[in-house]
């Protein structure tokens, strides 16, 4: 299975202080399945602030991996429950970034399918922010 998809992206942000910011994005992608895991593929574009980026999504039981590569290259694997550390450079210089996912939530097909991923986000040890990415594509 090789499908063209079009994609429907919301995330949200809430910064240490409980200020929000929110973007959507609708794209086309790409679905496909090997073995028992769905990828899901789209090119980040400007208004992302990603512009060059390629992210690949895969999504296989319980956790989620999202990878981005490009000129904004990072990798993120939401388990729930579970703490993921990551060292990624950035223009200031290399962080460690802290991901804890408290809701994954994902319903995939071949025809449609969405995904829901709550998490906290720490960087060099402190908490910066709790996201939301939703996604929903056919």
């Amino acid at each position: 299975m090789d499908k063209n998809i079009l994609l429907n992206i919301k995330g949200k942000h809430y910064n240490a202080k409980g200020e929000g910011s929110s973007i959507e994005l609708i794209t086309q992608g790409k679905l496909y399945k090997i073995d028992d895991v769905y990828f899901i593929e789209y090119e980040e574009s400007e208004l992302s602030g990603m512009e060059g980026t390629k992210t690949q999504i895969s999504i296989k039981d319980d956790s989620i991996m999202m990878e981005r590569i490009g000129a904004h290259p990072s990798q993120f694997l939401f388990e729930k429950g579970k703490k993921y550390i990551n060292s990624t450079n950035t223009p200031l210089g290399p962080v460690v970034m802290e991901i804890y996912p408290t809701t994954i939530d994902h319903q995939i097909s071949e025809n449609e399918g969405k995904l829901d991923v709550k998490y906290q986000l720490g960087i060099d040890g402190k908490h910066v922010s709790s996201n939301e990415l939703s996604l929903f594509y056919k």
